[in-house]
């Protein structure tokens, strides 16, 4: 088993372990955040089997720019290239392919889950400029760009994710 601590590439990560979400006193699922900073919120409970490390996902995915007032710079839903429908993101959970708190984020969901994924710099682009999930045009990697590569901006990004497969 891949373990989170041994990746190639990027700096060592604390083992990825699915969150705690309890209840707000709303009823609804709080922001938990993470050991590494990365914040998670559940806002449709999944079924089945949890994603853990290892774990082969396929997720829907869109990404924004929390410092450019939630523009947005990726979505999977703009990967259509053959007109039949968005081709979603897959990539297995630890081993390293996509960003960091992007995995931990979604680790502990079930196949319908919808989360939102608030990665700060260190657990982003910052450090791992070149991991899943990358803008599919020039204008969105321009957008993520001015946030990431301008030291005087915060590069925290956000992501919805749905998971839509699991093996």
């Amino acid at each position: 088993a891949t373990d989170a601590t041994t990746r190639t590439g990027a700096e060592a990560q604390p083992p990825l372990a699915p969150p705690n979400f309890g209840k707000a006193p709303d009823g609804e699922s709080p922001f938990v955040t993470l050991p590494t900073g990365t914040q998670v919120k559940r806002f449709k409970e999944g079924a089945g089997e949890e994603a853990r490390v290892g774990s082969k996902v396929a997720v829907q995915v869109q990404g924004r720019l929390v410092n450019l007032n939630g523009v947005n710079f990726y979505n999977t839903k703009d990967n259509n290239p053959d007109g039949f429908g968005a081709v979603p993101l897959s990539f297995t959970v630890g081993k390293g392919e996509a960003l960091p708190g992007l995995e931990q984020g979604v680790v502990g969901m079930k196949k319908g889950e919808i989360r939102r994924i608030i990665v700060p710099p260190e657990q982003g682009y910052l450090r791992n400029p070149g991991l899943e999930p990358v803008p599919m045009n020039a204008i969105n990697q321009n957008a993520l760009d001015s946030v990431v590569k301008n030291p005087r901006r915060d590069s925290t990004v956000m992501f919805d994710v749905k998971l839509e497969r699991l093996k």
